[in-house]
This record gives C-alpha cells, sequence and structure tokens, in this order.
C-alpha cells in the first residue's frame, strides 16, 4: 500500500487523475524468486537438455510469482523467471522453431507461458535517452514476439490484450450490465455524451493503473469521481462512466474452473490508497447472480487466471467493471486473512497435465 503522498504545488494543466493527493511508491527492484536463487541445486538436467518448466515474463515486485516459485520449487516443479526490472542484464537465446528457450545459458522449453508485469519502462538501462529509449522500444517488440510464442499459454494472447473498452462492449453484448461509458478528452465532452452532469462521472484511465516514470518509481493513477471545478482537455482521453449507484464491490477470481470472490467496501475509488484502513474486505462465497455471468466472460476470454470486478447495486444486480487478466490475488488475501486463491493456484501449476516435476532432490531442510 501507499509508501508515501505528494501534492504537486502547481496544478495547471496537471492530468485530472494526477492532480490532488497522489499514491506513489517504491517497487522491488531485485526479485527474492527462489528458484532463481537456488537455480544451479535444484535444476537435475545437464544444460544442454531443454527442461520442461512454467516460464513467466514479469517484474521483481510480483509477489504472487514469489509464493508460486516457492511451493512449486519446494514440490520439484520448475519455474523460470525473466522480470523486466533486469531482463538486460541476462542473456537469452529464443527459438520458437525449436520450442525452446536459453535462459542464461540454461535450456528451457515453455510448456506452460504466463506473460504478466513485464513493463518495459520497469528495465534498468545505464545510457544515453536514446540508448535507454531504444532498449525499452525493442524489449516491448520481443515480448509481441513472445506472445506468439508455440507453447501453451496461460492466457491467451489475442484475447489478453483486449482494452477495458473492448470488455464493457463485450460484455453488454452477452446481456451483462456495465456502465454508461464513453473515451473523451475532457469530463464535459463525455457529461454531454452521456447526458449528466459531469459530477456524475467517474474518470479512469484506459490503461495500465500506475505510471512507471522511472525503474522502480511508480504513481498510482486511480478511477475518481469528477469534481465540479474539472473542465480542462485532457492530454489523452480517459474513460468516463456514469456513475452506479452501488452497496459493494465483489472481485471474483477464476484459477481455471474454479471461482473465488472478495466482497470489497469503500466511501470513494481512492480510499484503497487515501484510506487504506477504511476498507474491508472479505472471502465470500460467489454470488448466485454473478457466477453465470464470469462463466459467460470466461468463455470468450479462455483465461487460466483472471479478476473480475463487478459493483452490486442496493437490488442485487451485479454491473461489470473490468477484468484483469493478471488476477493479482495476494492483496485481497491479505486483506481477507485467507489464502484460498493461492492454494488453488498451486494445485492448477501441480496437476496441469503439461508439467510434471523434474527435481528429484528435496530442498525443504
Amino acid at each position: 500500500m501507499p509508501a508515501d503522498r505528494n501534492t504537486p504545488s502547481d496544478q495547471e494543466n496537471v492530468p485530472l487523475l494526477l492532480q490532488g493527493d497522489r499514491f506513489e511508491d517504491t517497487f522491488r527492484q531485485s526479485s527474492v524468486d527462489y528458484q532463481r536463487r537456488f537455480r544451479a541445486q535444484l535444476r537435475t538436467l545437464p544444460s544442454h537438455l531443454p527442461e520442461p518448466a512454467l516460464v513467466t515474463f514479469t517484474s521483481a515486485h510480483d509477489a504472487e510469482i514469489d509464493r508460486l516459485s516457492l511451493e512449486l520449487g519446494l514440490q520439484g516443479y520448475p519455474l523460470y523467471r525473466i522480470d523486466a526490472d533486469d531482463c538486460a542484464d541476462h542473456r537469452l537465446v529464443l527459438d520458437p522453431d525449436a520450442g525452446t528457450m536459453c535462459i542464461d545459458g540454461l535450456l528451457v522449453r515453455p510448456e506452460l507461458l504466463w506473460i504478466r508485469h513485464f513493463m518495459p519502462n520497469a528495465i534498468m538501462v545505464n545510457g544515453s535517452a536514446v540508448v535507454s529509449r531504444y532498449i525499452r522500444d525493442q524489449w516491448t517488440a520481443v515480448l509481441e514476439i513472445v506472445r506468439e510464442w508455440p507453447t501453451t499459454h496461460i492466457n491467451p494472447p489475442a484475447s489478453r490484450r483486449a482494452s477495458r473498452l473492448a470488455q464493457l462492449r463485450q460484455a453488454a453484448a452477452l446481456g451483462i450490465r456495465v456502465p454508461d461509458t464513453v473515451l473523451a478528452s475532457s469530463a464535459e465532452e463525455a457529461a454531454a455524451a452521456l447526458t449528466c452532469p459531469p459530477t456524475e462521472l467517474i474518470a479512469k484511465v484506459a490503461g495500465d493503473h500506475f505510471v512507471q516514470h522511472e525503474p522502480g518509481q511508480v504513481t498510482g493513477v486511480f478511477p475518481r469521481r469528477v469534481p465540479a471545478a474539472a473542465s480542462a482537455t485532457e492530454p489523452v482521453p480517459l474513460l468516463f462512466q456514469r456513475y452506479v449507484p452501488h452497496d459493494r464491490e465483489v472481485r471474483v477470481f477464476n484459477v481455471g474452473d474454479e471461482l473465488f470472490a472478495y466482497e470489497v467496501r469503500k466511501s470513494d475509488p481512492r480510499d484503497v490508497w487515501a484510506q487504506p484502513e477504511a476498507v474491508a474486505v472479505t472471502a465470500v462465497d460467489v454470488p448466485d447472480r454473478l457466477a453465470e455471468p464470469v462463466t459467460t466472460l470466461l468463455g470468450c476470454t479462455r483465461y487460466a487466471f483472471s479478476g473480475f470486478d463487478f459493483l452490486i447495486t442496493p437490488d442485487g444486480t451485479p454491473v461489470f467493471l473490468e477484468c484483469n487478466a493478471n488476477g493479482d490475488w495476494t492483496w485481497f488475501e491479505r486483506g481477507a486473512g485467507d489464502d484460498r486463491v493461492s492454494r488453488a493456484a498451486l494445485h492448477y501449476f501441480t496437476t496441469h497435465p503439461a508439467l510434471s516435476p523434474t527435481a528429484v532432490r528435496d530442498f525443504r531442510g
């Protein structure tokens, strides 16, 4: 949660979602990955033989992969991890024809491939502005090649890139209620399009909720109610949604075909970072009226891991907001004091037909 808050002294020309108190944090830039640390002892195959494994492209701060690496490693299931933070310092040979990756001299066959939090702006680069931009741009292109890799992807690459607006349109076409939404460069224009006062709008980014302006340093750009004074033109269009009166929010995770729900109660969208003590998270059974829309959406996305966000109106109607394809769950588990999703994730990988344990040693001590 928040490490610091910063209020800009001059709010003229400051984008709406960067105005007022800001969520600012420093992401960990060095992985605590268990298998990476003990790779020499864990690997039992010669370096020239491809080791069947789960390979993930992510960032050093990925707590979900930290835990999976440890739990899978203890049971002998290999996980190879490429973090954006230090990827420029590692050696890779990608051979899609052979279906293998050579990572720092070790040959791997990605039987499962999971692209998660690999953000090019997290890449540590020592060089000029031109060199830095070159390296980050080219890693973006490399990631697109990885998305096309001929293997089993945890989340299919094509559907993973669906925008929030495309998700909403798809849900509406399936008969699932969604907020009235428009992409616009100002609250006034959005209000005119949605025929409501600007103060009845919620503004949110079309892309990622974090701005990683330099490696390790992030600023949150979270949804917020549009204030009465908001009239400036935004430098990039925002998603504006008509506010939906609701009693609570529900996040539904899927791990394969299993569903897990967490109820979140807060007074304002920004409370998650501005007043975390005022946010209540509770593990609940999947509400009957949510099971069908989530299952319907999963039939379209074919995600193995994801998190679906819904508002629940006073009469119990679910309103779909978005699907998080990464399905980060540790924040919800900490708030609710349970580990249902973590245990399901471990079971998913240890029983997946594409994976089998390769380590023969017991490293549990």
